[in-house]
């Protein structure tokens, strides 16, 4: 068989079937830069296209005694490679549903998690986002969610009024609650690690 990338596909796919290296590394240096700008258009990041293109031709060679080219090899590979940036858009959307899923649940059933997760078992991560509030926020949120003090009780050891105290409490759960929020992959493991089960 001459080298050339010049041979035509049926004899090239005729040989591939039969696991001839030689041909489908023919076929690979002939389609492979076509197929990454054809699904460039479609994906525009350089390594998601790098990994697509690799992975169709990976099931080619796999699958090189079944697969049926219908007399063009060609238009087989663009089908192919369609399919696969429609099945990346596809896993792209479930990916970013079950993240705003799960972002919306963590934030719905804040309430139910926050002792669990940040008192029990990360006094670390409590730490950090108590750091983000300032000293009066950080007073009042001690002393009501940590130390069980009522308003009341706060607004006399502080000398402000309960108004006052509710403001900061509710100033300070919102910053430690986006705190939070911002470090997902934490509370994510977290959950996993402690199989805390959310109310639904």
């Amino acid at each position: 068989m001459s080298s050339s990338l010049n041979n035509p596909d049926k004899e090239l796919t005729a040989l591939l079937k039969t696991g001839n290296v030689l041909a489908f590394t023919q076929l690979y240096h002939k389609y492979s830069p076509k197929m990454y700008a054809n699904m460039f258009k479609m994906v525009k990041d350089k390594e998601v296209v790098e990994e697509m293109v690799q992975v169709l031709f990976s099931r080619i060679w796999q699958q090189r005694e079944t697969i049926s080219y219908e007399r063009d090899f060609s238009a087989y590979l663009y089908r192919a490679g369609s399919h696969l940036v429609c099945d990346f858009y596809r896993k792209l959307e479930s990916d970013r549903k079950m993240t705003t899923q799960f972002k919306s649940t963590i934030i719905d059933h804040y309430s139910h998690i926050e002792e669990k997760i940040f008192f029990q078992e990360s006094e670390n991560l409590l730490e950090q986002a108590l750091a983000e509030l300032s000293p009066q926020q950080r007073q009042v949120y001690q002393l009501c969610k940590l130390d069980g003090f009522s308003y009341k009780e706060t607004a006399s050891k502080l000398g402000i009024s309960p108004h006052t105290v509710k403001e900061y409490l509710c100033k300070a759960k919102n910053t430690v609650k986006s705190y939070m929020v911002k470090n997902m992959e934490i509370v994510t493991f977290l959950m996993f690690c402690f199989c805390i089960v959310l109310p639904y």
